[in-house]
């Protein structure tokens, strides 16, 4: 799995020399982790991806997955595909599921006597924005605990399997 994600990035050598003069990015090449290939900064940058595309934090998502890569110290490249998760198709949709998620979980709940002296208008902003808010991170946590979570099973999987693979060629080789 290493092999074919190092054949899509570019090398450590090859950043530092492109980026490596540069006083705006330049300093992001000595970050451990960014551009790390290690299982724990390949899942954690799928989920911090998926964390940030999930919630409504648009023009600001691609800012917000660096700092947190940086951070966190998981990987930048994947971190920012996954943040594709929510794009300029998808975002209306996620963005209405995730309104009606809050508004159905705070139905009866929602405290309006706490709303009741500001104008209509600014009243309607907030519980929307609060439904809308609570709706993504009910679904962008659990998403991305769970890709995390699939992320580093399926790594353990594909390497039990090269492991199996590598041992079968061996016992081959010795008989």
């Amino acid at each position: 799995m290493r092999k074919s994600l190092k054949k899509w990035m570019p090398s450590e050598h090859g950043l530092r020399e492109r980026m490596g003069g540069s006083r705006l990015f330049g300093w992001l090449t000595a970050r451990k982790g960014v551009w790390s290939l290690h299982r724990r900064a390949l899942a954690g940058g799928i989920a911090l991806g998926l964390f940030v595309g999930l919630t409504p934090t648009v023009g600001f998502q691609t800012p917000l997955v660096l700092f947190g890569a940086i951070g966190f110290r998981v990987n930048f490249p994947l971190a920012f595909v996954a943040l594709w998760v929510s794009n300029p198709l998808t975002t209306p949709l996620l963005y209405w599921g995730f309104n009606r998620l809050g508004a159905l979980l705070l139905r009866d709940h929602f405290p309006a006597e706490l709303l009741a002296n500001l104008a209509p208008y600014l009243q309607v902003f907030i519980q929307q924005s609060t439904y809308l808010w609570l709706g993504s991170l009910i679904l962008a946590i659990p998403a991305a605990v769970l890709s995390y979570m699939g992320f580093m099973w399926l790594w353990r999987v594909h390497t039990l399997r090269r492991w199996r693979r590598r041992s079968m060629v061996r016992q081959a080789g010795m008989a």
